[in-house]
């Protein structure tokens, strides 16, 4: 079986692959989820991350961003303790900022993330692979309007990567058997 070359270096990263990487994700709740993965993300190995998902959802409310919108310098100094997950302070106080303003948008986050696409994924093949100016300006366009809106920790590195993981770019290789299954949702 075809798969991005990525997801053959191990286990863990060909489970997430074949079941998660790329698949539109539009509950509000998982979205935000995947966001602030990516944020303990930015700079480290993908694996890194994967193995403290349960203890990120455990201290960080299931990503619930209604209720992590309501935690406060001591709930965010009480998280710094947990050495189940990655305790970088700027990270874990961007997930939180970033929660207020989810909680505080005139609609829900997955309208608002989806709307950057017109609500419907985008085929890297739609892309010309050596034209890597429309993945940019479409990166630094919705980096800066979250930038505006008050998210914090969002470079077009960084929506890139998120744009991926959440299936609003189908961005598996051509030849991988994800690719055409998701073509076809």
């Amino acid at each position: 079986m075809n798969r991005c070359m990525w997801g053959n270096k191990n286990e863990l990263l060909k489970q997430y692959h074949d079941l998660e990487w790329g698949v539109p994700i539009l509950d509000t709740q998982s979205l935000f989820e995947c966001f602030a993965l990516e944020i303990f993300q930015a700079g480290l190995n993908w694996v890194t991350v994967l193995k403290r998902r349960e203890a990120f959802r455990n201290v960080f409310a299931q990503f619930d961003p209604q209720i992590l919108s309501l935690f406060t310098d001591y709930d965010i100094s009480q998280i710094l303790t947990d050495a189940t997950i990655i305790r970088n302070e700027r990270k874990i106080k961007a997930v939180v900022q970033n929660a207020q303003v989810v909680a505080n948008l005139p609609m829900n986050f997955s309208d608002y993330i989806w709307q950057f696409v017109d609500f419907e994924p985008i085929r890297n093949s739609q892309v010309v692979l050596d034209d890597s100016q429309s993945r940019t300006c479409l990166t630094n366009r919705i980096a800066s309007q979250m930038k505006a809106d008050g998210f914090i920790f969002v470079g077009p590195k960084m929506i890139n990567a998120f744009l991926q993981a959440a299936g609003l770019i189908n961005d598996h290789e051509v030849s991988c058997f994800r690719y055409h299954n998701l073509a076809v949702q």
